[in-house]
């Protein structure tokens, strides 16, 4: 049944994307009065399926509905491929000259779309009863009043926060910040499935965590193979996640031994924390722990596994940790609550329906975390109607099953989508979002008012994909798929024929061939050397990077591109090398709506980008790329683009005087560098009436030009505005009327505001984020900034005032995070009973000066305060309140000491620790005081 709607909401998707490019391409009036017909049968028949489904005339249809849209998704790409040949290969005059045949030739078409579309869509809708277009009513119900009720407590979660652990979390964070100083190695074991890995990662990622140790590394292991093959890429892993990366060259063709020696002198006068998940063969584990070195500073192993032997072979002397016993009725119930509503109490009725629920789930976390998912998008009515259909004894691949044929139509190939990427790695936000939109997965979505956030927002809260990192303003900033569900979605994106991986000759995977597609994808967090192919999307995973030198790759490979590449949607070559873009790339790939490029270290794109008619999205960002064709412009439909502190060449003044419309729909223009007052830039720039989000970098004469033309653009929403000189330091920056700009949430400023200029009188009102750099303000700024209502985040940075004293004496209500870094001359802070009533952390950072911290014993919603590279006694001193955590890095005696050894202090760590800890777990376990 998921297979069939699958291709239905592809076929749907395909269609709309024709009717969207009525206006540049397709400008045969018959052709789009179809396509909205034949979208509107194919939603009929897929709104009646379900409730049609146990009709045998119904399951007699269902193989001529996949047919059929599996036709109709191919008919769709390749008339617009046709449609797209046809508009870029005739020049002007050859188009006046045959425009009759060009019209009988469309006639043609439009003929041959009705009788392979239209008119088979129409008798297949025959055999189903009449339905209303849109979504399911029950699909209704998922995004009206049952996500509004748990929406603000899933915008707070991230994937570390994990439910029905609190004692396991307390006992693992003990064994790591405790005092013992030789190197230990901890083991967590359990059956697969039991959350070792959720719960290893979320303390892995606790702020007191990152502050307790120099380094961390995290490497996911899978099929050991061969002893040099599995010991290297392990080695390899740790090495380009530790701090001193960009000095390590060609890592990947070093010897194992040659690995080794860098392991222990880059470990050697380090605290470090590294994590090796789902390691198999308990027997290997010390042949890999020989170079770790022990400094007998606290440096901690932890490893993840389902062997029971681990513990005993990593250290037999410990006592054996229950890390991950199993959850207690109480728990499930805990994680089940957590995972539908919030942890909001239950009702009456859900605690009636409490015990037949969990005994399917069979006390297991993700059986339980999915049916939570399930529930969050069901009425409690529907409850027992959905764990019926799991049947007896049901698997956790049965409740991944569940949940994905439970996915409203157009939400299933956005969640496939996620094959595309490697196992266990973290992806942004702003790729995912951009890649769907390319890929034309929201269309339908956006028929039912609802955005690429939306649609995540719903993936979120059915627990299939889970935020790692949020932004101030709690949306997500990265994302990871749990490693089982990522099996599933990219085993399912196979079996559909939307899936192919290619691997690289010499990559682990082919080394050792068994579980070649598994072990590919989970050598290491953040290294992979494979290619991917998911739905018209082209993926190159072959990063290698830090330092490692990769070989060129053609990207417009034959074999690769199936020898259709001008089908091709989104080509993805974020982090690989150098790729080889020839000089014709944008005639080839006529139908790119994705080329992404960033951290690849090129230093030109051919000129041929011009011609993408349809490119929404051009990343550039992170490469060497100082001067970009101005050809760009050429691309109408571009909405995204994102350069590295780049200008245009100098044919950007024939664009303009050629007295061509230039593009209006771009709403992100990102790295933007502008060097004189009289750019031809600057006309451009007044021009975009629909950005939203600008970030430029100019030289001191062209601020003003700059920020007269920013002032006219009344949709910008994000800015980020620098000022350098021509050796690259702070310059001054005059902020031309930026108090209008109604809609600016986040501002960042870098450059002096000068002596007339008053920040009162320049900062728009509606601010959230607000960053200051080098701003130079002599007097306090937060009596101005208080009355910015509506802020959330404040990151006063370098030199952005050298006032002696910060004096909060009210307002700043939302405030939730503010930074105060590297002020120089800063001696006081004062926060007065009633100012920044909602701030949750404070980070204070190289304020040598600091000596007074007073009032935040009044901020009852305070959770961290990290001082680094503070003076002692302050870091001492200071007064919070007694739930809150107080982080020490670094800070520095009176004597100021310029010796790394006087200096530094070990980082004190005050931590909330369960009462249940028993001392002597991990020998000597010294409980820390809290701050009082």
């Amino acid at each position: 049944m998921a297979d069939t709607e699958v291709a239905v909401a592809l076929a749907i998707d395909r269609l709309r994307d024709l009717l969207s490019k009525s206006e540049v391409i397709i400008t045969y009036q018959k052709i789009t009065d179809q396509i909205p017909v034949s979208i509107s049968n194919l939603q009929g028949i897929i709104n009646t399926r379900r409730h049609a489904y146990l009709n045998q005339r119904a399951q007699n249809c269902e193989k001529s509905l996949l047919l059929l849209a599996r036709s109709t998704e191919k008919i769709a790409e390749e008339f617009l491929d046709r449609m797209l040949r046809d508009h870029m290969s005739k020049p002007q005059i050859v188009r006046f000259f045959s425009g009759m045949n060009r019209v009988c030739a469309r006639e043609k078409m439009a003929e041959e779309f009705m009788a392979k579309v239209k008119l088979p869509i129409q008798q297949l809708k025959l055999s189903w009863p009449a339905a209303e277009n849109g979504l399911q009513d029950n699909e209704r119900a998922s995004s009206s009043s049952s996500s509004q009720r748990n929406r603000e407590n899933m915008r707070q979660r991230v994937e570390y926060d994990i439910a029905g652990r609190d004692q396991s979390v307390d006992l693992l964070l003990a064994g790591l910040i405790n005092p013992d100083p030789p190197l230990r190695v901890i083991a967590v074991v359990g059956e697969q499935h039991c959350g070792k890995t959720a719960l290893v990662r979320s303390v892995f990622n606790m702020l007191q965590i990152k502050h307790h140790f120099d380094c961390r590394a995290w490497v996911s292991v899978l099929g050991l193979g061969a002893e040099s093959d599995w010991m290297k890429n392990l080695l390899v892993q740790i090495l380009i996640q530790m701090p001193a990366r960009d000095q390590l060259k060609d890592l990947k063709h070093k010897k194992k031994e040659e690995l080794v020696d860098m392991v222990y002198q880059l470990l050697m006068e380090k605290r470090y924390l590294i994590v090796l998940d789902n390691w198999g063969d308990a027997t290997l584990i010390n042949d890999f722990l020989r170079p770790f070195v022990d400094s007998n500073n606290g440096s901690r192993v932890i490893v993840t596994s389902t062997d029971e032997d681990m513990q005993e072979q990593v250290d037999p002397w410990t006592h054996k940790l229950p890390l991950c016993p199993e959850f207690t009725n109480e728990e499930c119930e805990e994680l089940l609550l957590a995972s539908f509503n919030g942890g909001q109490k239950s009702t009456d009725r859900i605690k009636e329906l409490m015990k037949p629920i969990l005994e399917k789930c069979n006390h297991s976390p993700p059986a339980i975390s999915l049916l939570g998912g399930l529930f969050s998008a069901a009425e409690v009515n529907n409850f027992e109607a959905l764990v019926d259909q799991l049947g007896n004894c049901p698997t956790v691949n049965d409740f991944v099953r569940l949940s994905f044929d439970e996915l409203p139509y157009m939400m299933k190939p956005c969640i496939l989508y996620m094959a595309l990427f490697p196992k266990e790695s973290e992806v942004p936000t702003r790729r995912l979002f951009r890649e769907w939109a390319a890929e034309g997965l929201l269309a339908e979505a956006a028929e039912e008012s609802m955005s690429a956030e939306d649609c995540f927002h719903e993936l979120e809260r059915r627990n299939l994909i889970r935020v790692v990192r949020r932004k101030p303003d709690r949306s997500a900033r990265t994302c990871r798929v749990p490693a089982f569900l990522h099996e599933f979605f990219r085993q399912k994106a196979e079996d559909l024929g939307l899936l192919q991986i290619q691997y690289s000759s010499d990559s682990l995977a082919e080394q050792n061939a068994p579980n070649q597609q598994n072990q590919a994808q989970n050598t290491a967090t953040g290294h992979y050397d494979y290619k991917v192919r998911c739905l018209q999307s082209f993926a190159s995973f072959n990063t290698c990077k830090p330092g490692t030198q990769a070989r060129e790759i053609e990207v417009l490979e034959s074999r690769i591109l199936d020898g259709r590449p001008n089908l091709l949607r989104v080509l993805d070559l974020e982090g690989v090398y150098k790729p080889v873009l020839p000089e014709k790339f944008g005639n080839i790939l006529s139908n790119l709506r994705y080329l992404g490029l960033r951290w690849t270290a090129l230093d030109s794109i051919p000129e041929s980008v011009g011609n993408l008619l349809l490119l929404e999205t051009l990343d550039l960002k992170h490469t060497n790329i100082t001067k970009v064709t101005s050809a760009i412009w050429n691309a109408k439909n571009l909405r995204h683009l994102y350069l590295s502190e780049a200008s245009f060449d100098k044919s950007i003044q024939r664009h303009i005087s050629s007295g061509e419309s230039l593009n209006t729909k771009l709403e992100t223009l990102w790295g933007l560098f502008i060097e004189t007052a009289d750019s031809p830039m600057l006309k451009v720039l007044k021009k975009l009436r629909s950005l939203k989000k600008l970030g430029v970098t100019c030289r001191p004469g062209a601020v003003k030009a700059v920020t007269e033309c920013i002032s006219e653009l009344a949709h910008l929403e994000s800015l980020r505005l620098r000022s350098r000189d021509l050796f690259g330091q702070p310059a001054i920056l005059d902020l031309y009327k930026m108090k209008g700009l109604v809609l600016l949430s986040n501002l960042y400023l870098l450059g002096s505001l000068g002596p007339k200029q008053v920040l009162g009188s320049v900062l728009p009102r509606n601010l959230k984020t607000l960053t200051l750099s080098m701003s130079g303000c002599e007097d306090d700024p937060m009596p101005v900034l208080q009355h910015l209502n509506h802020l959330i985040d404040l990151r006063l940075l370098a030199r952005s005032c050298s006032t002696i004293q910060l004096c909060c004496e009210a307002g700043f209500p939302k405030l939730r995070f503010l930074k105060i870094w590297m002020l120089k001359k800063l001696h006081t802070l004062v926060v007065k009973k009633g100012a920044m009533c909602n701030l949750e952390e404070l980070d204070i950072k190289q304020c040598k000066k600091l000596e007074k911290v007073i009032g935040l014993d009044h901020i009852n919603s305070l959770k961290i305060v990290s001082l680094t590279r503070v003076k002692k006694d302050l870091a001492n001193r200071v007064e919070v309140h007694q739930d809150t955590l107080v982080l020490k890095s670094s800070v520095e005696s009176r004597s100021g000491s310029r010796s790394c050894r006087q200096a530094k202090m070990t980082v004190n760590i005050i931590a909330i620790v369960s009462s249940k800890v028993q001392e002597g777990q991990f020998g000597k376990f010294q409980s820390q005081e809290k701050v009082s």
